[in-house]
């Protein structure tokens, strides 16, 4: 399986790539790399990662009022690319935040309280509506995504670009295809079409 790396900085409105190796390493190390591919100081840079098949990973430094020195990164699935040869970059992230749940499937709503079954009076009345009916457990269950949150580091690392942390949780709960998912992040942030030319 193959990996897939990009560098883009911001161009006037739009984006452009810059022809930068991104060698595993540190937050840091690539950091210095990304400020090193902007071209004034201050600036910033985003680094799009992809192993094919697996998972996808977005590296941010400077912009966003955080510091020159600041690198952000997320990673769709941190178990799967810790194996991988950008392991050390995502050693020291934060694990999935327990307060940033996966959204559920499209369209879907938030399941209501589960009904109280004991009504407290021995309880045959209404049973004609129902017909008898006892709920069956599975009606009650949480949705249908995975138990285990498995990207790590922060999703709000392009939210003031236009792409909002929702997102990045969705594509990493889906299974989207690495390259799938960063081509609908580029279309938010406007670099889609800069990302697909370097393929």
């Amino acid at each position: 399986m193959a990996y897939f790396t990009a560098v883009l900085v911001p161009d006037g409105g739009g984006w452009r790539a810059v022809d930068v190796d991104v060698q595993a390493g540190s937050p840091e190390e690539l950091g210095d790399v990304l400020r090193g591919a902007a071209d004034e100081d201050g600036g910033e840079a985003v680094a799009v990662l992809e192993r094919e098949d697996e998972w996808f990973a977005l590296v941010r430094a400077g912009g966003d009022g955080r510091g020159e020195d600041d690198v952000r990164v997320f990673v769709s699935d941190a178990v799967a690319a810790g194996s991988s040869r950008f392991a050390e970059l995502f050693a020291e992230l934060p694990a999935a935040d327990a307060g940033l749940r996966r959204p559920g499937p499209a369209g879907a709503e938030e399941p209501d309280e589960p009904a109280d079954l004991d009504d407290g009076d021995g309880g045959d009345e209404g049973a004609d509506d129902g017909a008898g009916d006892e709920p069956d457990v599975a009606d009650l269950a949480a949705p249908a995504v995975p138990e285990e949150d498995v990207w790590a580091g922060d999703p709000h690392l392009l939210e003031d670009l236009g792409c909002p942390a929702p997102v990045l949780l969705r594509l990493s709960a889906s299974g989207a295809d690495p390259a799938e998912a960063t081509a609908e992040v580029g279309e938010l942030l406007g670099f889609a079409d800069v990302l697909e030319s370097l393929r």
